[in-house]
């Protein structure tokens, strides 16, 4: 039952989010210019965004209601049955997603017209940036720049962290709206959205304090002619890996929390 309403609900939009880029490859090859790899993930990235805040509202948005909620509470399954499908299909949206549009934009890319011209190596905004870098010469040896090697060090130090950042992230921002459907009647979506939004503020107003209280000055009000690109590698992904730690640990709590509402729903 639950498959036959996603797919009635969501998928069309899923479909929709997972060709995102067959527009972008239309406008290449229409107009003639090539679209860097790095545009295209991003493109990729906000559709999982997107799938993350339409996708518990659009196929699970009437669980809690008072006439099609009640329908739902007498199936004859157990809380737990009832759970684990509505996690298979939070989980799922996104790495259908993910992998969907990897394997069309390969697709679009081999073709011999078009402006794809490189393929997407990386998941993660770090390690596309230095695969466009790489795909518009930036990182080859030029006396201009100098030495890049302390840089390339630096960026593949957060690259190594911000994999399980994109996938945590990724799971927290789905169990959010997740519980948010089944916490708000009306309006699911955008209360949940303004709530996201104030939490992801206050969190950012305290990081910043405590950066600025730390002895962090140097990377905040940098001196170019003595910057130390290893050590501030090494502090951005020591920071991403307790941002990853401290969100595993509140995504496991939300999806706790998912469960035990579902448990004891009132209509």
């Amino acid at each position: 039952m639950d498959g036959k309403k996603y797919l009635r609900n969501f998928g069309i939009t899923l479909a929709i989010l997972c060709c995102l880029n067959v527009g972008n490859w239309l406008l290449t090859a229409v107009f003639n210019f090539p679209m860097p790899a790095f545009i295209r993930y991003m493109t990729i990235y906000l559709a999982v965004f997107l799938s993350c805040i339409l996708m518990p509202a659009k196929a699970f948005g009437d669980i809690n209601l008072p006439r099609e909620g009640v329908r739902y509470a007498m199936l004859p399954v157990s809380n737990l049955e009832k759970y684990l499908s509505y996690l298979l299909y939070g989980v799922m949206t996104p790495v259908v997603i993910v992998l969907l549009s990897y394997g069309i934009d390969s697709l679009l890319t081999l073709l011999p017209v078009g402006g794809f011209q490189h393929y997407i190596k990386s998941l993660g905004i770090m390690g596309t940036t230095m695969d466009f870098m790489e795909e518009m010469g930036a990182l080859e040896a030029d006396p201009s720049m100098g030495d890049v090697s302390d840089l390339l060090d630096m960026m593949h130090k957060i690259g190594s962290v911000e994999v399980w950042n994109y996938i945590v992230g990724i799971l927290f921002t789905m169990g959010i709206f997740m519980m948010g459907n089944l916490l708000f009647k009306r309006h699911k979506t955008g209360i949940t959205f303004a709530i996201m939004m104030g939490f992801s503020y206050v969190v950012s107003t305290i990081s910043q304090l405590l950066l600025f209280s730390s002895n962090v000055r140097e990377f905040l009000v940098p001196d170019p002619d003595n910057f130390d690109f290893g050590k501030l590698g090494e502090m951005t992904s020591g920071m991403m890996l307790t941002s990853v730690i401290l969100y595993t640990l509140l995504t496991i709590a939300l999806y706790t929390g998912i469960f035990f509402k579902l448990k004891t729903q009132k209509y």
